[in-house]
């Protein structure tokens, strides 16, 4: 036998006052990915998410993440995330989110400081992580009223460790630098991600930040891949994508919401991106969220 003691008090990571709360987990397979998720952000919570095999490409603020097999992927608050199903060969992930995260010295639901890259290799407590996000994802999907407290004792250890890997990243990855075509590429998707729900157009935004069109189109697409307006358009539909999925708004009030107002037009931009109506894709994720469900509980 071998008996490892407690040699002392531990030092919460968390600001006192503050507890962190789950809010959802969820088991993706690469069979759910025909109509992924579009630029989108969650503005009071963070999202963690762990490559359980596979491999693809996640979209972070506009910067392309190889993904693979072990990787941890940290969506602060307020970060926009995206897919590209194109990537995805067998992706297969765990997705938690969790609200109320106090972390002392970063700002609330951040795991991550600004300037690290969010997305790397969990090593060594991969199987740590993944089991953790494992027990949290069946309590919840087998009995959800009886395994509150243990679920949510669960997330604390899984931050917890989750910290502990962060930190050991992050002085491996030391200082970033910042060029200014990264300046010029914040600057432009600040503007966008404050007024998409409002019509603009390219010369607006030249005239906000004080760079011709030309120039900013050109860098802004070399680094993220996508123009000014391409972003534009991903974001409002990242947007209607949510409002879709969490609100009972109309479609017409959804249009409005994300800045495209006529909801002729909105119907044609979503089914051309997204591959169905908005109308469907509601239904769609209402049926699909009830089939996982089930299937979870062993009742298909």
């Amino acid at each position: 036998m071998i008996q490892c003691f407690v040699t002392g008090e531990h030092q919460s990571s968390f600001a006192e006052g503050y507890t962190p709360q789950l809010i959802s987990a969820s088991k993706i397979d690469s069979y759910y990915t025909d109509h992924p998720r579009v630029l989108h952000k969650h503005n009071d919570m963070l999202e963690l998410l762990f490559v359980r095999s596979g491999t693809g490409v996640y979209i972070i603020d506009e910067t392309r993440y190889p993904i693979k097999q072990g990787d941890i992927i940290l969506c602060n608050a307020g970060m926009l995330h995206d897919e590209d199903p194109s990537c995805s060969k067998d992706l297969n992930t765990y997705s938690i989110a969790i609200t109320d995260v106090r972390v002392k010295g970063l700002p609330a639901n951040h795991l991550i400081e600004e300037g690290y890259s969010p997305v790397f290799p969990a090593g060594e407590c991969a199987d740590m992580i993944e089991s953790l996000m494992s027990m949290i994802h069946s309590l919840l999907a087998c009995n959800p009223e009886g395994s509150l407290e243990t679920c949510h004792h669960l997330t604390i250890a899984l931050l917890s460790k989750l910290l502990l890997v962060i930190r050991k990243y992050c002085d491996m990855a030391g200082d970033t630098v910042h060029t200014r075509t990264d300046i010029i590429v914040a600057q432009v998707k600040s503007y966008i991600n404050t007024h998409f729900d409002e019509p603009f157009t390219l010369q607006d935004i030249s005239e906000a930040i004080r760079i011709s069109p030309y120039h900013l189109s050109h860098v802004f697409k070399a680094q993220t891949g996508y123009s000014p307006m391409q972003y534009t358009l991903r974001r409002r539909l990242g947007e209607a994508q949510t409002l879709l999925i969490t609100t009972k708004m109309s479609i017409t009030e959804i249009s409005v919401a994300v800045g495209v107002g006529n909801p002729c037009h909105f119907n044609t931009m979503f089914s051309k991106n997204i591959g169905m109506t908005p109308s469907k894709y509601r239904e769609s994720y209402v049926e699909k969220a009830g089939r996982n469900l089930l299937e979870s509980r062993n009742l298909v």
